[in-house]
């Protein structure tokens, strides 16, 4: 029987602490927008065909490149 209560209260606690756990994270990610912002940018991803989503990745690459250019070139060299 106390057996039996010890494995109940362990389960309990460990439960307690998953959601804990799981709000948490749900929290931290909606303060800063994550959530929301993924699912906008993955809806949006599937709406587009094969041909439309290389269009747009190669698009990303090229503005990402881009802006590390202009980030390499305006530091000052010593």
């Amino acid at each position: 029987m106390e057996n039996d209560t010890l494995n109940l209260i362990v389960v309990t606690v460990v439960i307690i602490a998953v959601i804990i756990i799981f709000l948490r994270i749900a929290i931290n990610l909606r303060k800063y927008g994550g959530s929301l912002t993924t699912i906008m940018f993955a809806a949006t991803y599937e709406f587009l065909n094969k041909d439309k989503r290389e269009a747009v990745e190669e698009i990303v690459e090229m503005k990402a490149n881009k802006k590390m250019e202009e980030e390499s070139t305006d530091k000052p060299v010593d």
